[in-house]
């Protein structure tokens, strides 16, 4: 059987003891001074003991003792034992028969469940016993109050059965109990407080060793002897287990620091050593328990092993990050989108960067989350961010990272960035085009070199990644005017992929509108409605800036506002919501032809020159007049982009209208 180290029992046993009985304080005191106990006395009883029993149990007492209830009511609430005074049957039998002297009705209190064989002492003493159950201090007062209505002559208990007593008036007989159970209950207090010491010691000595590291470990006792030695020790010791055990950390590993360790507990990491001619890796910790170091554990890894361990690490990090939507989710019928959707399935199949360009709501971010699901890359986590959410040295920290202490508020330990979190799998970089010159080079040598470097840090970092990348504009325009990098625009521009906005794919419009009502439907619990027919063909017409999203959130409002009836009232209100959003405000040269150059703006033979127009023309002519030839809004009104609408005008001959 293992010897208790000295330090377990060289300190005096603590333990916090609950009498509400002044007379059972006193007696358990002088009890405890012959013994050499540490106690810690309380007067508080029941519910009222337990604030004093954690401040007890966070102040490092071992064992917890007190009256029945009382003891119950403790062992529910701490993690330390609790052990209750003895009631005998001679002692209550003494209460009794004491309390016989004032009535032949007594009260006795029982916690929770009546006492059994109360009948028998009901005959030995000629009295009737009234058992009141009570759960805590407010149900004990209610059972004494009752006790008295019911006649009682007396009751007995404990010190917060007095109390109660006095305050109604009955007479109180204490159930005491005997020096001699008192002693043998501390006693016992004492042998479950040292053997939980060894417990706690065996149980911490074994936890370090499970926490340690995976690799070799070994595990040493106060002086300085191994007591516990993995397979992985030993093979790398090259020595069996019966030859390790027992044996110096000195003649296992002379360089250990684990003899300095043992005097001073102060850890040390990441130590090169050699064993047999091998380079290990060897972190060395002290085993501490109450304060005291009660022993050290070394683990060790050879290096092989600490680069596995720093990919398993990424893969740990990067846990829940993985896309979330597919392909499958872009509801579509148009041609239009059937190709972009193809080119997509068909972009997954390589490594190469993608650039998505679309405007805002058309699903970039659905299409980055399906071309990873479907990519090779599928395992390996998928991470976004957007570039326009952050303040650019935010971002790079988002980004590369950062070392412990590389500005105020960093992070202790460092932070992996999101390139390392998505090793192996995609980084998808939303609204790529938002980025400073500074942030596109640091992009570009990621790109360029395959590595990163954190922000503070002095090592590069190597990485595996796909990146996506997405802009809301085609980005030629910030390329000519120098707010984007052509080597970074060449380096994403490898795979491109626009995006058709919804006013392109028109036929799209009803089939998304019935999806997005049926699952708003069948979220919110009410029957799918119907809307006029009508109202639809307004709503294919309408050009949807906000493309798929505006739809869907149109969509919302229409169930939530109309789920109970389709009130035309209600749906002529939605829509003008709508056109709202869609006409922006006037600009500069928004308005009507200069004066003098001979043309009338309300009339379609005045902006052809006299001519009456007819067909298409006259359409077009109609609806720049509504829009006060206002090019913008007027492709916006017919649901065209500004180039459409350019092209049109030029093969009627109207571009200069």
């Amino acid at each position: 059987m293992m010897k208790r180290p000295p330090s377990l029992t060289s300190r005096r046993v603590r333990i916090g003891v609950f009498a509400s009985s002044p007379s059972l304080v006193e007696r358990i005191r002088a009890l405890g001074e012959r013994r050499h106990i540490e106690l810690t006395l309380s007067t508080r009883g029941l519910e009222d003991a337990l604030p004093a029993a954690r401040a007890m149990e966070e102040q490092g007492i071992e064992v917890a003792v007190g009256r029945r209830g009382t003891a119950h009511l403790l062992r529910e609430s701490l993690r330390i034992p609790v052990l209750s005074f003895p009631h005998r049957s001679l002692d209550l039998l003494v209460s009794l028969r004491q309390a016989s002297s004032r009535g032949r009705k007594i009260l006795l209190p029982v916690f929770r469940r009546p006492l059994s064989g109360v009948e028998i002492l009901e005959e030995v003493l000629g009295i009737e016993i009234l058992q009141g159950l009570y759960r805590d201090r407010e149900s004990l007062g209610r059972a004494i109050a009752t006790g008295v209505r019911r006649g009682c002559a007396a009751v007995v208990g404990g010190g917060v059965t007095q109390r109660f007593a006095e305050r109604h008036g009955l007479a109180f007989f204490e159930i005491r109990t005997s020096d001699e159970d008192l002693a043998a209950t501390l006693d016992n207090a004492v042998s479950v407080a040292l053997a939980g010491r060894e417990q706690r010691a065996v149980a911490r000595r074994y936890q370090a060793v499970i926490d340690a590291a995976s690799d070799g470990i070994l595990a040493f006792d106060t002086a300085g002897c191994a007591i516990v030695a993995n397979a992985a020790a030993c093979r790398a010791l090259r020595l069996p287990g019966e030859k390790i055990l027992g044996r110096a950390v000195a003649e296992l590993l002379p360089q250990s620091p684990v003899p300095r360790i043992l005097e001073t507990p102060a850890p040390v990491q990441d130590r090169i050593d050699q064993l047999h001619g091998e380079r290990f890796v060897f972190s060395d910790r002290p085993i501490l328990l109450d304060g005291e170091t009660i022993g050290a554990v070394s683990t060790f890894r050879d290096i092989g092993g600490v680069m596995r361990s720093e990919h398993a690490v990424r893969r740990a990090l990067s846990s829940g990050l993985s896309a979330k939507y597919g392909l499958e989710l872009l509801v579509h019928r148009s041609p239009a989108m059937r190709r972009a959707v193809e080119r997509a399935r068909q972009y997954a199949r390589t490594d190469s960067t993608v650039l998505l360009i679309g405007e805002t709501g058309t699903g970039k971010e659905i299409f980055a989350h399906g071309i990873h699901r479907l990519s090779r890359r599928s395992r390996f986590p998928f991470v976004s961010i957007n570039c326009a959410a952050l303040p650019e040295p935010l971002l790079e920290s988002e980004l590369f990272g950062h070392e412990e202490g590389a500005f105020t508020g960093s992070r202790r330990g460092g932070k992996p960035g999101r390139f390392e979190l998505a090793h192996q799998g995609t980084i998808f970089l939303d609204e790529i085009d938002s980025t400073s010159e500074a942030m596109q080079l640091r992009l570009l040598r990621v790109l360029q070199e395959g590595e990163v470097m954190r922000v503070g840090g002095d090592r590069v970092i190597p990485v595996d990644v796909r990146v996506i990348a997405a802009a809301s504009r085609e980005l030629e325009g910030p390329l000519r005017e120098g707010r984007f990098r052509p080597d970074l625009f060449f380096r994403l521009n490898v795979l491109r992929l626009p995006i058709p906005p919804l006013r392109e794919r028109r036929e799209d419009i009803g089939l998304l509108l019935s999806h997005f009502i049926r699952a708003f439907c069948g979220r919110e619990g009410v029957r799918p409605i119907t809307l006029p027919r009508g109202y639809l063909a307004k709503l294919a017409d309408y050009p949807w800036p906000g493309n798929v999203r505006q739809l869907k959130n149109f969509a919302e409002r229409l169930v939530l506002n109309c789920s109970l009836s389709c009130d035309p009232e209600m749906l002529a209100h939605l829509y003008a919501e709508l056109l709202r959003i869609a006409a922006p405000p006037p600009t500069d040269g928004a308005g009507p032809p200069p004066a003098g150059s001979g043309a009338r703006p309300d009339t379609p033979a005045a902006a052809t020159g006299g001519q009456t127009p007819g067909g298409e023309a006259a359409e077009l002519l109609q609806a720049l007049m509504r829009n006060r030839f206002h090019r913008r809004r007027t492709a916006a009104a017919l649901g065209v982009s500004r180039t459409t609408l350019w092209r049109r005008l030029r093969a009627l001959g109207l571009d200069a209208a």
